[in-house]
């Protein structure tokens, strides 16, 4: 009888044990905004929903890149991929903040913004235009500059770049307030079906990552194993993505109908086509070129303090996962 006694005591322990490890799924909030450049974190949701175990994962859409921003700022968002310049905003700011600590933790695309226009224009007929971009907080600013310097033309002297919304986008070039659009894709893709614009020189397009994919200090030094559960799921998502372009981004374009609400043949067309050089290769993102951006956004006075890159870095998880997901 004894034995028994004990060996229930034994059975009850180990699953009053087993409960107390249990945690329960952190609610893992990730802003994002209806572009192609965001799709692995919409397409993260859909594939791995229902297969998350540490958390309770909740994408959050946005219609400009300055509302995430506020999210992150306020801490009303644990995650989300972000502009290097805006990035290097708010980490500028840092000593200000008490919630808005994050970290660079890797980047999941490369290239898909397009410089596209009213007229077939070399980088010399630019002169006297009006250019729109997500906003001067953009990566796409800053490759404008670089691009325009080289070709003898002054940013504010020579040609405008204004910072607009990407709904009055199309209205703004058909109504001649612009004369060109730079902005990441489908718009450019938009533009070209619904406005008659042109794709303009491909000294535009931007080898390198527009976004980092950030995530709140807090959530990886007290959640890793929530982080580490969402990060993998990112890597799949991206290589899902690429491996659904190669046969017609058919299955991509379906997903995004729910989220961006595009209309699947122009994410097709978009996607398939590479529009903008776009992949979706996770990689930790190289510091010198973030410092590069970082020296334009200064040279513009956008950012007016130093930031020191190094503390901003955590991609030891991005880095192990994308190295066990390696053929």
């Amino acid at each position: 009888m004894k034995k028994i006694i004990h060996a229930m005591i034994m059975v009850i322990f180990l699953i009053m044990t087993a409960h107390s490890d249990d945690k329960e799924p952190m609610d893992f909030r990730v802003g994002y905004i209806a572009l192609m450049t965001q799709l692995p974190l919409i397409v993260s949701y859909e594939n791995d929903r229902l297969n998350f175990k540490k958390i309770q994962l909740e994408p959050i859409k946005y219609k400009s890149f300055t509302s995430i921003e506020a999210a992150i700022r306020v801490g009303a968002i644990h995650a989300a991929a972000i502009p290097i310049p805006i990035f290097l905003s708010i980490v500028s700011e840092i000593h200000d903040c008490t919630v808005c600590d994050i970290k660079i933790i890797g980047a999941i695309q490369k290239g898909g913004s397009r410089m596209v226009a009213k007229e077939q224009l070399s980088i010399k007929d630019f002169q006297g235009k009006v250019i729109g971009v997500p906003g001067l907080d953009s990566v796409e600013t800053c490759s404008l500059i670089k691009i325009m310097q080289k070709n003898g033309l002054d940013f504010g002297l020579d040609y405008k770049a204004i910072g607009i919304t990407f709904n009055s986008a199309l209205q703004d070039l058909k109504t001649d307030k612009l004369q060109a659009l730079y902005l990441p894709e489908p718009w450019g893709t938009l533009a070209e079906k619904e406005a008659g614009a042109v794709s303009i020189d491909e000294a535009f397009s931007i080898d390198q990552p527009t976004t980092l994919l950030v995530i709140s200090k807090d959530t990886l030094e007290k959640n890793e194993d929530a982080a580490k559960e969402w990060i993998e799921s990112i890597v799949n998502a991206c290589l899902f993505i690429e491996n659904d372009i190669k046969t017609g981004a058919r299955q991509t374009a379906i997903i995004q109908k729910k989220f961006f609400d595009f209309p699947n043949d122009l994410v097709i067309d978009s996607l398939a086509n590479r529009k903008g050089g776009i992949a979706f290769t996770p990689f930790v993102p190289d510091k010198e070129y973030i410092k590069s951006v970082l020296t334009t956004m200064t040279e513009i006075k956008w950012i007016m303090t130093s930031v020191e890159l190094n503390k901003s870095y955590d991609t030891s998880l991005f880095s192990e996962l994308i190295n066990r997901k390696s053929p």
